[in-house]
């Protein structure tokens, strides 16, 4: 017989029984994978002060997740606030070798947390849930209710544009309304239409920042909180040795 017809006889049979020794594919065995029944989580709130709640995971061998609407975890366990009255949904995702599988937990917050908005500001700002507006503070004694001036000032100094200025531009109508009803809420209302967002403001470094939308005439920039009381709100683009600034007064104010 030809001495290569003999080598691909034996090289076929040799793989054939390479073949016959492993008649299974190697492959990983995936777990099963889990149902939304599987799940074993706990979302508990603080008693007293139920805008404390407690999550913790109890579903072994996965990656937790949570999603409770002003923020998110993947944390075993963990402590969260959530500050603003009202009916909410956690969220847990519990993801596995199988897949993501979720679920949620109802929970009822009683009343916006007094700890979290304890600084004054948070009040003079928005009157709470019921909401504070704001106007162009055209009367100003100062005459100008929007300027520049020095670091430090607290009304213009340099350019002082008149009330007729501020007429001129479009906005001299313009209200800004902050409310704590549900969320920290920001509306503004111009000539142009109606635009609603949201507002972060850091009572420690007093600035206040406007998310999605922007104050009236304003630079879309966090602003330096130089005048905030009863009656009146200032506002400031700070620079190196210079501020921009705007002066707003409580809807209904008049000096």
């Amino acid at each position: 017989m030809n001495k290569y017809l003999q080598y691909i006889i034996i090289s076929c049979g040799l793989l054939c029984m390479l073949a016959a020794c492993d008649p299974r594919e190697d492959r990983d065995v995936l777990p099963a994978p889990l149902q939304t029944k599987d799940l074993q989580f706990s979302v508990t709130q603080q008693q007293g002060h139920d805008n404390i709640v407690f999550l913790e995971n109890k579903t072994q061998g996965v990656i937790p997740f949570w999603d409770y609407g002003t923020g998110i975890s993947n944390k075993a366990k963990d402590t969260i606030n959530i500050p603003f009255a009202g009916t909410y949904y956690i969220k847990f995702v519990a993801y596995t070798g199988g897949g993501p599988v979720q679920d949620s937990a109802k929970i009822v917050v009683s009343q916006n947390d007094p700890q979290y908005f304890s600084s004054p500001m948070w009040n003079l700002l928005t009157n709470g849930e019921t909401g504070k507006t704001w106007v162009w503070a055209m009367d100003t004694p100062g005459g100008a209710p929007y300027g520049n001036g020095s670091g430090a000032a607290t009304a213009p100094e340099w350019w002082k544009p008149t009330p007729a200025d501020v007429i001129s531009w479009g906005v001299a109508n313009d209200e800004m309304t902050f409310d704590l009803n549900g969320a920290a809420n920001y509306t503004k209302v111009t000539p142009k239409g109606t635009e609603k967002s949201l507002f972060v403001l850091d009572t420690l470094n007093k600035t206040l920042k406007i998310l999605g939308s922007d104050i009236s005439n304003g630079a879309k920039i966090t602003y330096v909180i130089v005048t905030l009381n009863e009656n009146e709100l200032t506002l400031a683009q700070q620079g190196d040795g210079w501020r921009n600034l705007w002066m707003f007064k409580r809807k209904g104010f008049s000096y």
